[in-house]
């Protein structure tokens, strides 16, 4: 009788819910008792038995190009495939960095064929290997039913903006696609009767569940996905936190009002990205400065704690339009009790800004970003000197 194919995922505090997805699509896909998967955190740990599956976005990419190539000096004849976000974006320098295929877009079917057949004897030629299409989000379930590797709870994939520094309507539509009721009951049963009774949802726009455009709330979908988180038993429910966030034209009171009722987090992550009107203009945010303001102002009389996203170093950006952020950044702690998440620009592959050059930050940026770090109103960069 044949042994089991030994499939080996390099899991990190980056990629868990990438691989506990991957894990439900080779177990939705293969036959039972074709492969044998295994998690390692650590490349040097890989035994290099099977095929190895990397799982990436571009700030994780020159630590595993670094630990694939010595693991290649001590195993040359290990398989290997990577995927996710900066596979998708520059498959290229992927394969160049020694894996022996890249598969692009959302795991499925190819990714799962490619599985089979390793499993199965046979080499396909080494390449990129593209994904077609969006499957329903109901097709596989956001971890493996063998509870080998529990994650958050996907609700959502794809965006309809279209941030020009955004990898996520690129990766997976325009289209948002939600996870129907039906299955999230399923998905809510299955984590409490194996002990997990906390959750955090996943979407580009938490409160866009079950809407048509993913930017206008559905009240009455996203009461639903609540109320049947809660019958199923779990004990927490976070919505609207890292890493989903909560776009400003959402945030209507009738949300807050009802995250407020049903939802255990006290804070909201709120993307405004700049206190720049031009520059949001220029990012094709789709909303303004004073909306994100007065959202914010609303998220604040509703209790909640606004984590705001900032990003500076924005190509173009000039002095003036970062003392703007910072004057409106300066302003929502002060009046709101926000916290600032800052972001240095960094180019993702395969978005409009890809090899844009970042703008250096001025001394008064770099000066206000440290003192609000240091009094613990901010979180996320570090400045250069």
């Amino acid at each position: 009788m044949l042994q089991p194919y030994p499939v080996t995922l390099h899991l990190t505090r980056h990629n868990r819910n990438s691989i506990a997805a991957l894990l439900a699509v080779l177990e939705a896909e293969l036959p039972a008792g074709l492969i044998a998967t295994q998690l390692v955190e650590s490349l040097s740990d890989c035994d290099a038995q099977g095929l190895l599956v990397c799982s990436f976005t571009s700030l994780q990419a020159a630590a595993v190009a670094s630990a694939l190539a010595a693991l290649r000096t001590r195993v040359p004849e290990l398989r290997a495939v990577a995927g996710g976000p900066h596979a998708s974006g520059a498959a290229r320098e992927t394969l160049a960095m020694g894996f022996d295929w890249v598969v692009t877009g959302e795991a499925g079917p190819v990714f799962a064929e490619l599985v089979r057949q390793l499993a199965q004897g046979q080499l396909p030629s080494p390449g990129i290997l593209h994904e077609q299409g969006a499957s329903p989000l109901d097709r596989y379930p956001p971890w493996p039913a063998s509870g080998q590797l529990f994650a958050q709870i996907e609700i959502t994939r794809g965006c309809p903006m279209s941030c020009e520094f955004c990898q996520t309507p690129r990766l997976f539509g325009r289209r948002p696609r939600h996870r129907s009721l039906e299955a999230l009951a399923r998905t809510f049963a299955h984590a409490v009767a194996t002990g997990h009774d906390f959750t955090r949802f996943v979407a580009p726009n938490a409160f866009g569940y079950g809407s048509a455009d993913g930017i206008h709330p559905d009240r009455n979908a996203v009461e639903a996905l609540l109320l049947t988180a809660r019958r199923a038993g779990f004990r927490e429910v976070f919505l609207g936190t890292f890493p989903s966030e909560v776009r400003p034209e959402s945030a209507t009171e009738e949300m807050l009002s009802l995250a407020r009722a049903h939802c255990d987090n006290t804070t909201l992550a709120v993307g405004l990205q700049s206190g720049s009107d031009a520059v949001l203009r220029r990012l094709k945010r789709g909303h303004t400065v004073r909306e994100g303001v007065e959202a914010i102002a609303r998220i604040a009389r509703a209790r909640f704690q606004s984590k705001v996203d900032f990003m500076f170093g924005l190509p173009g950006e000039t002095d003036a339009e970062r003392a703007e952020s910072c004057a409106v950044a300066r302003h929502l702690v002060a009046e709101y009790g926000a916290s600032v998440h800052a972001h240095l620009f960094t180019p993702l592959p395969g978005t409009p800004l890809d090899g844009a050059a970042p703008t250096p930050l001025d001394a008064a940026t770099r000066d206000y970003l440290e003192s609000l770090a240091l009094s613990g109103q901010a979180t996320g960069v570090r400045t250069a000197r």
